[in-house]
């Protein structure tokens, strides 16, 4: 298995909240000194925003192509009752972060492999309220509620990703989640906006890194070096080897990587006696290397015209 180390960098104010709290989450949190109350980013929120960046590739028209023309997407569970639509359950974001589809053979669940810790305030973060109310641009006066808000201004967090599998395609197609991914939390259109930073890639027999375990070793942003050296003793010792961090090609090439596993392949067919007893149209096409070069070409030039 591969454990991804990753120093997320808030860039501004971010609102991480859990259903319609006002109030940033937090948890009693270990440090060198002993317990302390710091924000918190829940592992789940991480995971649907980067799926979701996942998503993005995987549903642009000339991508959807190999995936029988259909959609994938995150949908909230269904009445009691009702069919349970959204994640296709047959292309690599699938089967990489698993879900749960209603089918003519009934209903396929898959587990993730892909597993978010929550990502822990290093302790350079502020909490500020700041009152929100909206202007009417032809009186030029404010409503008589006004509204605070609550937000998380800067600092670090740090967070480990572990990922149950060995192959290297899949470790790239989850850096580029990762990597891709540049804004989190409520209304991320206008705050939330983060830089990731891979700061170690291990990969061990069983897990041997928490953000739990190492926030508690963290006094400060400038000891994580300090920290991650002492774990890559830790690594070999296990009989574990620390990964370098792997060059990345475009978001399409990433995806077909994975699309094209023999793993993955058996696991389409597998998802098509639930979901199409008949047949397996909805499985990812298989993309030839001819195919997927023309694709990174493309993607390449239409980068080049943008800049």
């Amino acid at each position: 298995m591969y454990q991804i180390i990753v120093l997320r960098k808030l860039q501004g104010r971010g609102i991480f909240v859990t259903e319609d709290r006002n109030e940033p989450n937090t948890a009693m949190t270990p440090t060198p000194k002993g317990l302390e109350e710091r924000p918190v980013i829940l592992g789940r929120k991480l995971a649907a925003k980067e799926r979701r960046t996942l998503l993005e590739t995987r549903n642009k028209p000339e991508v959807k192509k190999k995936y029988n023309d259909t959609e994938c997407h995150l949908s909230p569970t269904p009445k009691e009752g009702g069919l349970i639509k959204g994640p296709c359950m047959q292309c690599p974001v699938c089967f990489t972060h698993g879900g749960l589809r209603s089918g003519d053979g009934g209903n396929y669940g898959r587990a993730g492999i892909v597993l978010y810790d929550d990502a822990y305030s290093l302790g350079d973060s502020e909490i500020e309220v700041l009152t929100m109310n909206a202007v009417d641009t032809v009186t030029q006066r404010t409503g008589t509620a006004l509204a605070t808000e609550t937000f998380v201004y800067g600092g670090s967090f740090i967070n480990v990703v572990s990922l149950k599998d060995d192959h290297p395609e899949v470790l790239s197609l989850i850096l580029d989640s990762i990597l891709s991914t540049g804004s989190y939390g409520a209304r991320s259109r206008h705050y939330g906006r983060m830089k990731n930073e891979i700061r170690r890639i291990i990969k061990v027999p069983r897990p041997l890194v928490t953000s739990y375990g190492l926030v508690g070793q963290i006094g400060s942003p400038d000891d994580i070096n300090k920290v991650l050296n002492e774990l890559d003793v830790k690594v070999t010792e296990s009989g574990g080897e620390i990964i370098t961090v792997p060059k990345l090609g475009n978001h399409e090439k990433i995806l077909d990587d994975v699309n094209n596993l023999e793993e993955v392949r058996h696991w389409y067919e597998e998802v098509a006696k639930y979901l199409k007893p008949e047949g397996s149209k909805g499985r990812g096409k298989k993309v030839t290397p001819d195919e997927s070069s023309n694709t990174e070409k493309d993607d390449q030039e239409e980068g080049e015209e943008n800049n």
